[in-house]
């Protein structure tokens, strides 16, 4: 997510009341919004409730330390600290400043833990597609896979930064996550500011980083989240809305600053090992904690695929994360749901918070030419529609077309789902499954009868299918059967929930 130009000018609007799409839910004696245009190249938002006096000073310190920080990390000025640093190749005379140092720290922190996915290292990368996209030449594959592998290969550290060690193997872009540092150094300033507020809200861009005194009567702030492929200034059409007490939201996609070269459109994201567009773009809406893990961690799995995202995202529950494929699936994290609320909900009868956790198990086999087996977990509703595809391990099509039931409802038509949500083939063993009673793009499922399905080939082994009849509702059921050699068990459980009203 880059950063442009800043450019505080236009004329700020001091209102009372709330945003449409971000609202907040605990009683205010007065709530003072500030909008802005062309900061940091996009939109400013921000409320505040507090005295206005404190609320007018924190706008004006907010703003002042945005401007700060966009000449120490904005590439589009090209007498920003980064830039400036990008040409000699080691920084001036009186070195790096803190900010930049605590951001490339935090930029190693996330390469190291999602190395394939994120980088700050990419700034050369990132110029080569820039003069491709100006003079309209086809992006030469090779040459930007040097320049990338060079860069994620590099031993150059945060420590050479700071001695003013010269770097001739890259030069940095923080696109991926300065929006959110910034976000949170503005809050903070936001905060010493206003010190009798109860409520902040600082939002750039669609990013947003929210705060609620312990003392709020109803800490919660309500937020809008957009639709991925549609340009709705009004926010008349959402995707849903997200309540939160505390902490950030970042969202990060592949539709709305695509390169266009000739006839072929490209993802401004790009993934660190070789510098190119991932083959499966992914939309990725974050919660966090702060701003700027939210900013990282949506840019990073937004070059991810989804299979790799889910298992990392089920590793680390301090963070909750809303994928969308580009056929409009959604994977969500199992802690997302929690406080989101879907537009559009139908009006049939379903279960609020409806949670089933599904087991099922591979069974060791002492046979010869033994190859882990491929397998696909689904639910159909009563007419056999798949509504759900829970689980797909195995990523060849040649061999996922030996499941022949689930390859012919669903594989066969949705390409998306092996090349960005199967996992690879797994050893034998117990796998559990947690279930929201959702289908594939996001819809609450209304009670009913449901069948779950379980379908395992082997190359050089068997098939077997089986599946359980279960009723998706309030009533608890633990319901289990055995395969006969593909498959172990398959066990089904819920709990009993309070309907919605």
């Amino acid at each position: 997510m880059p950063l442009f130009s800043l450019n505080l000018r236009p004329v700020a609007t001091l209102s009372l009341g709330l945003l449409f799409s971000v609202s907040l839910q605990a009683k205010a004696a007065e709530s003072y919004q500030f909008v802005r245009s062309n900061v940091l190249g996009t939109s400013f938002e921000m409320t505040v409730q507090a005295p206005a006096e404190q609320a007018k000073l924190a706008e004006h310190k907010v703003l002042a330390e945005i401007e700060r920080l966009a000449l120490i990390f904005s590439t589009y000025d090209k007498t920003s600290e980064v830039s400036l640093l990008n040409q000699t190749g080691h920084p001036n005379q009186t070195g790096a400043s803190q900010d930049f140092l605590t951001l490339v720290k935090h930029c190693e922190t996330w390469q190291k833990t999602l190395p394939k996915s994120f980088s700050c290292r990419l700034g050369n990368v990132i110029e080569m597609w820039q003069g491709y996209e100006q003079q309209q030449l086809r992006p030469e594959r090779i040459k930007i896979r040097e320049q990338a592998r060079k860069a994620q290969q590099s031993t150059y550290s945060v420590q050479d930064l700071s001695n003013a060690t010269a770097n001739s193997d890259f030069t940095w872009n923080f696109g991926g996550i300065a929006k959110g540092y910034i976000l949170d150094q503005a809050m903070k300033v936001a905060k010493a500011s206003a010190t009798q507020a109860q409520a902040i809200k600082l939002d750039i861009g669609g990013d947003g980083v929210y705060w609620q005194s312990p003392q709020a009567s109803k800490p919660s702030w309500r937020v809008g989240l957009a639709l991925p492929k549609a340009i709705d200034d009004s926010q008349a059409a959402l995707l849903g809305t997200l309540e939160l007490s505390n902490g950030a939201l970042a969202y990060s996609g592949h539709n709305s600053r695509a390169r266009q070269i000739g006839r072929r459109s490209y993802s401004h994201i790009l993934a660190p090992r070789d510098g190119w567009p991932t083959h499966n773009p992914v939309t990725a809406i974050v919660k966090a904690p702060d701003a700027t893990s939210a900013d990282a961690l949506a840019t990073a799995l937004a070059a991810s695929e989804i299979s790799v995202a889910l298992d990392w995202l089920a590793k680390h529950p301090e963070y909750a994360a809303l994928l969308i494929d580009n056929e409009g699936r959604q994977y969500a994290s199992n802690n997302w749901y929690q406080g989101y609320v879907k537009a559009d909900t139908p009006n049939d009868d379903f279960v609020e918070d409806y949670q089933a956790r599904i087991s099922f198990s591979l069974p060791k086999l002492s046979v010869a030419k033994y190859r882990r087996p491929y397998a696909a977990l689904w639910v159909a509703d009563q007419k056999g529609k798949v509504v759900r595809n829970l689980l797909v391990l195995g990523q060849s099509e040649r061999w996922m077309q030996k499941n022949r039931s689930w390859w012919r409802l669903q594989g066969r038509t949705s390409s998306q789902l092996l090349d960005g949500f199967a996992r690879p083939t797994r050893r034998p063993g117990k796998y559990d499954v947690i279930w929201n009673g959702r289908d594939d793009f996001g819809q609450q499922l209304p009670v009913g009868e449901y069948r779950l399905f379980a379908e395992v080939a082997r190359e050089h082994g068997k098939r077997e299918k089986l599946s359980l009849p279960f009723k998706l509702g309030n009533q608890t059921q633990s319901l289990r059967t055995n395969g006969k050699e593909e498959i172990g068990v398959l066990a089904f459980k819920s709990a009993a929930k309070k309907k919605a009203s």
